[in-house]
C-alpha cells in the first residue's frame, strides 16, 4: 500500500538509515551522492545507538521496503536529537523532499521561544509583533492557518534577517526545551532514498537563504499548549491566561467557539 504524505518522511528516514548501513558495512560507494558522503568511513545514528551488522535478512527487508520490520532495527531519531545521523564525523538533519513539508519548529509556545531567544541573545519583541500581525490577518480571513513565505501576505517573509538565528537554532541546535545532545551540522535533503543523485547537502549558513520562500508558518492548538489528558485519552484544555502569562500574548481562540486555544508556533519547510 502506498504511503501517505504524512508518514513518507519517517518511512524514508528509516530506509535511508538501512541503505547507508548497507554501504557502510559492505564498503560500497554511494554512487551519485555528494562528494563528502560517497565513501562512508564512519556512520552513527546518535549517542547510545548502534549501527547493525549487515545481513542477508536486512538486505531482503530493504529490497522489499519492509518498513514495519526495518523500523524495529533502525528507529526514528529521538526527540532530543536534532541530527538524524552522522557520516564521516558530520551530523546531518535528514529531510525527505517527496512528501509533506517536514517540520523544523514543532508546535512550540511562546515560553519555549522566549527561552530560545534568551539563549541566543535575540529580543522576542519583534516575534511578538509578527505573531500579532499573523493573528490580525487570520482573524480577518485574509490568510488561512498555514501561510507560506511565497505568499505576499505572509507577516514573516520580510523579516529573514531577524528570524534566521532563531530558525537556525531550531534546525541545528535544539528545541524550546534546550540544547540537543546530538546537534546537526548540515541538512541532508533527498527526493528518492534509493537514488543518491537526488541527495543534496545544505550548510547552516545556506539553509535559510535557499529555502526562505518555502517556509510555512502556522499557529496551532493542543500540541505545545497546556492540556490535560484524561484516563480515557480525551484531551482537555488546561490553559489559563494568568497561570500561563508567558504564553498569553500569542494565544487566541479561533474561531471563537473553538474548544482549544491556539498559541503554538509551528514551522515547516
Amino acid at each position: 500500500m502506498p504511503s501517505s504524505s504524512s508518514n513518507q518522511g519517517e518511512e524514508n528516514e528509516i530506509f535511508l538509515k538501512a541503505l547507508l548501513t548497507k554501504h557502510f558495512r559492505l564498503g560500497l560507494e554511494l554512487i551519485g551522492a555528494p562528494t563528502e558522503i560517497i565513501i562512508i568511513r564512519e556512520l552513527s545514528f546518535g549517542p547510545d545507538t548502534e549501527v547493525p551488522v549487515w545481513t542477508n535478512e536486512l538486505s531482503q527487508l530493504l529490497d522489499e521496503k519492509k518498513y514495519e520490520e526495518l523500523k524495529e532495527i533502525f528507529p526514528k531519531a529521538k526527540t532530543s536529537f536534532k541530527a538524524d545521523l552522522s557520516i564521516n564525523g558530520i551530523n546531518y538533519s535528514v529531510k525527505f523532499n517527496g512528501g509533506a513539508k517536514p517540520a523544523i519548529v514543532n508546535h512550540t509556545n511562546r515560553a519555549g521561544f522566549l527561552d530560545v531567544c534568551t539563549r541566543i541573545g535575540v529580543n522576542i519583541d519583534k516575534l511578538d509583533e509578527l505573531v500579532a500581525n499573523y493573528w490580525s490577518l487570520r482573524i480577518s480571513n485574509q490568510i488561512r492557518e498555514d501561510i507560506d513565505n511565497s505568499n505576499p501576505l505572509s507577516p514573516f517573509k520580510d523579516y529573514q534577517e531577524y528570524l534566521s538565528p532563531i530558525l537556525e537554532y531550531f534546525i541545528f541546535k535544539g528545541t524550546g526545551r534546550g540544547i540537543s545532545v546530538f546537534p546537526a551540522d548540515k541538512v541532508l535533503i533527498f527526493q528518492d532514498t534509493f537514488d543518491p543523485h537526488t541527495y543534496k547537502i545544505i550548510s547552516e549558513s545556506d539553509i535559510i537563504n535557499e529555502k526562505w520562500n518555502d517556509f510555512r508558518f502556522s499557529i496551532r492548538s493542543k500540541k505545545g499548549m497546556p492540556i490535560t489528558v484524561l484516563p480515557d485519552g480525551t484531551k482537555v484544555d488546561n490553559y489559563n491566561p494568568v497561570r500561563h502569562a508567558l504564553l498569553a500574548p500569542w494565544v487566541r481562540f479561533h474561531p471563537p467557539d473553538h474548544p482549544f486555544p491556539k498559541g503554538a508556533l509551528h514551522v515547516r519547510v
